[in-house]
């Protein structure tokens, strides 16, 4: 039997993660255009770049599951997408017999950035930056010098650089090793859970402040029934991936398909939530003053960044399925 729930060591972990989060990473920040670059800078000096990197390549050594724990309070503060490069691209320089470029990815001291799966887009680039592309079959750590052109265009969020890019990839060797990929759909789902958290936070936290015909809004049947509706889909898609984290990470047979479950279940929670998280808010959740528009921006991302929900139920139905006992 698997144990799904935290252990003391990933409780403390959690409760690092997110005193530090909420104490360096407002999402006003989003709004007054500052970035995360900052932020990421002080996320690396803490050593969470590393954490499931062995100590050899200059990591922490633990787990995919404290990874997931990471993303998870990512996801409920918007942290940019640099951060999925940073330990994606580390994961992959080991997997090239590179702890250097791992460490240096790790540590900060190198930059990276994440590409779209077809790597027609980079995210959040910056000058001297590892390219990270991920797919279904595996990963790709490009250098800057394979970077042949970049051209700036508007994104559905403006918190994060988006450019149509092209590539040279001549003589660039994939790692055809397919748990990188999967670590991605873990990693991705954990966010879009962080997410989803975030919105049934603060739509609830809305309901019950907010006052209609003498009492709170959240009193009322419809508002109720819709809150609880999220927190149960919270619920759902965070057993899910910690589910998938704990079978990835011990090399269960049914890795696949928990990774792709997860995901699909992560997804649909986290745009649930979102939508949730606006109506609740009424006519003022629909305005720019009210932060909910990040939250449903960013949704929208994180659904793209490994394949759209399509690609991922296809890889479900093409996994066997899971023998109950093994």
């Amino acid at each position: 039997m698997i144990d799904l729930l935290p252990d003391d060591d990933q409780k403390a972990l959690i409760d690092n993660f997110e005193s530090v989060l909420a104490a360096e990473a407002p999402l006003a920040r989003l709004r007054d255009g500052q970035g995360d670059l900052a932020l990421l800078a002080r996320l690396a000096e803490l050593g969470w770049f590393g954490l499931g990197l062995p100590e050899s390549a200059g990591g922490v050594g633990l787990g995919l599951i404290e990874e997931a724990l990471l993303f998870r309070e990512a996801g409920r503060f918007l942290v940019g997408p640099r951060l999925f490069a940073a330990v994606l691209g580390a994961h992959a320089a080991v997997g090239a017999g590179d702890p250097a470029l791992a460490a240096a990815l790790a540590g900060g001291e190198r930059g990276a950035c994440l590409l779209s799966g077809d790597g027609r887009h980079a995210f959040d680039r910056q000058p001297g930056d590892s390219l990270v592309r991920v797919d279904e079959e595996g990963i790709r750590l490009l250098d800057e010098a394979a970077l042949v052109r970049a051209e700036p265009i508007d994104g559905l969020d403006p918190a994060i650089a988006l450019e149509r890019v092209e590539l040279d990839e001549r003589g660039v060797r994939r790692l055809a090793d397919r748990t990188l990929a999967l670590r991605t759909k873990v990693l991705v789902s954990a966010s879009l859970v962080g997410l989803a958290e975030a919105a049934r936070d603060r739509a609830t936290l809305y309901a019950k402040e907010r006052q209609q015909f003498g009492q709170p809004i959240g009193a009322f049947q419809a508002i109720k029934h819709r809150c609880a509706d999220m927190a149960v889909g919270c619920e759902s898609a965070w057993t899910l991936t910690a589910l998938a984290a704990l079978c990835l990470g011990s090399g269960r047979h049914d890795a696949a398909f928990q990774a792709a479950a997860a995901r699909i279940v992560a997804g649909d929670a986290a745009l649930a939530a979102v939508r949730g998280n606006v109506q609740i808010h009424g006519g003022m959740g629909f305005t720019d003053e009210c932060e909910a528009h990040l939250l449903v921006k960013r949704c929208h991302f994180l659904l793209q960044l490994a394949g759209g929900t399509r690609l991922h139920q296809e890889a479900l139905l093409g996994e066997p399925e899971p023998v109950h006992g093994r």
